[in-house]
């Protein structure tokens, strides 16, 4: 028998498209124990599916996800659900691809997608659960991802280079090219202490796990900048204005400071110009524990205890000022203003 235990966590699985099981029984809450036997049953009904990344001795922790419709017709007979193409469309997707025999054969392409889809979703965790937090000041006010903020593309002038001496010279020519313009997310935090029409603020997220290539990312930083900044195609294309930043979480130090670099390049911002639409972070603020914690046991990850730490001044700027979700402007308090040390550590 299905009770409303096990429709918050169907609820669950499709707001977050692939969750894993340590962030999902936080987020349905209650007695740990009940919801992972109630996981258990759903799957055995079929109306969940998992897989796990195997290893050496064991294998990781499930990942949930729909790959048919059973779900969604059972939310939708409980008049929880307004069911959408969309919807039917990705579980289709889904089925297609086959998650759990691809995670046990080990195909490349399909664990990038999945290693990648679960930072997304462990990035909304963050947001949905520090929201939640007392006094946190910020409420989650949409999350959205996938195909309700993709396909769009921008026309951007073609730029031809020549060498003189040393450097290289960046030159618009009256040609066009079009480049993709696909977040991995877009979401609005909405802070009740600011005055009202001040109260939204939109970000864009970009999950980098550093596999794309320099040539690539340029590409991407290019289009958000022409897209967003040169053209504010974002106010139909999204319905929301202003954007205050493109977050970028990224996996390490080094990645991040040529991702930082490639802003500045004469095809994004400029080597000029304050780049204030970029901001990046690296994983490891997330996962791990600062040096000086006290409490944490081994192998615990911070965002599960500490999801407010998303909230922290952990977002450099390419300049290195460091800044967090909820500033108002680009240039934090006067006691704060640049990091010189590694990525968001004082």
């Amino acid at each position: 028998m299905v009770t409303d235990r096990d429709l918050e966590i169907l609820q669950a699985v499709l707001r977050y498209r692939f969750i894993a099981t340590s962030e999902l029984v936080r987020v349905v809450g209650g007695n740990e124990d009940v919801t992972q036997r109630r996981l258990r049953y759903l799957w055995e009904q079929g109306l969940v599916s998992r897989f796990a990344f195997p290893g050496i001795r064991t294998h990781s922790e499930f990942h949930y996800y729909f790959d048919n419709r059973r779900a969604l017709d059972l939310l939708a007979t409980r008049r929880l659900l307004d069911i959408h193409p969309l919807m039917i469309q990705e579980i289709k997707h889904n089925r297609e691809k086959d998650y759990a025999g691809a995670t046990l054969s080990g195909q490349h392409m399909q664990l990038g997608f999945l290693q990648h889809s679960l930072m997304i979703s462990r990035f909304h965790f963050m947001l949905e659960q520090a929201c939640k937090r007392p006094n946190s000041g910020a409420e989650l006010v949409t999350f959205r991802q996938g195909s309700s903020v993709g396909g769009h593309k921008v026309d951007v002038p073609r730029v031809i280079s020549s060498r003189r001496g040393n450097d290289y010279l960046w030159q618009e020519t009256g040609e066009v090219v079009r480049l993709p313009v696909e977040p991995d997310a877009l979401f609005t935090l909405r802070f009740g202490n600011r005055l009202a029409g001040e109260q939204c603020a939109h970000f864009v997220y970009e999950a980098d796990r550093g596999t794309m290539v320099a040539t690539d990312m340029l590409r991407k930083f290019r289009a958000y900048y022409h897209f967003i900044k040169r053209q504010q195609r974002h106010k139909t294309a999204f319905g929301v204005h202003p954007v205050r930043a493109v977050l970028i979480e990224t996996t390490d130090e080094a990645r991040a400071k040529r991702l930082m670099e490639l802003v500045h390049h004469p095809l994004v911002a400029g080597p000029n110009n304050r780049a204030g639409l970029f901001w990046l972070t690296i994983s490891p603020l997330f996962t791990d524990f600062p040096e000086h914690a006290n409490g944490s046991s081994p192998g615990s990850k911070r965002y599960l205890s500490e999801p407010e730490a998303v909230f922290e001044r952990i977002w450099a700027l390419p300049d290195r000022t460091m800044l967090a979700l909820a500033d108002m402007e680009n240039s934090p308090p006067s006691s704060t203003v640049t990091v010189p040390g590694p990525l968001g550590r004082r």
